[in-house]
């Protein structure tokens, strides 16, 4: 959470953010898919089997900004509720809006840059790789 507030995203309680962006990021799944600049992230393989409904969500959302296809699908599907103790659903919401901002913004590209090639690949490096260390 750290890194919103570093770029003026500040809360506004427990479950959003205040400002445009944290207004943006309760309704990004309601907002359609536009073109959107290609971020790479690397991405291990990984068991979907293993995977729960926002887990699987972050692989897809992830692998369609890496390819810069996002399928309607995947557009159509709801996200869980923000809430700033669980971070996948933060990041899920990160990627989705970023996928629907036309000429994103600075402040969203580094966050979803930060999301693909920080988070996302760690979380899937630990949770495919249970002895992995660092």
């Amino acid at each position: 959470m750290h890194r919103f507030e570093m770029l003026d995203v500040p809360t506004n309680g427990p479950k959003s953010y205040s400002g445009n962006f944290g207004k943006a990021h309760l309704t990004c799944e309601t907002l359609p898919v536009t073109t959107f600049e290609i971020i790479d992230g690397e991405l291990p393989t990984t068991d979907r089997r293993n995977l729960s409904k926002d887990q699987m969500y972050l692989l897809e959302i992830s692998q369609a900004l890496r390819f810069g296809n996002c399928s309607d699908e995947l557009a159509r599907r709801s996200l869980s509720t923000l809430s700033h103790s669980r971070w996948l659903i933060t990041a899920n919401r990160v990627l989705r809006l970023y996928v629907c901002s036309p000429a994103s913004s600075f402040k969203l590209k580094q966050i979803a840059e930060f999301v693909m090639k920080v988070y996302t690949t760690n979380w899937f490096n630990i949770k495919s790789k249970h002895s992995l260390k660092y």
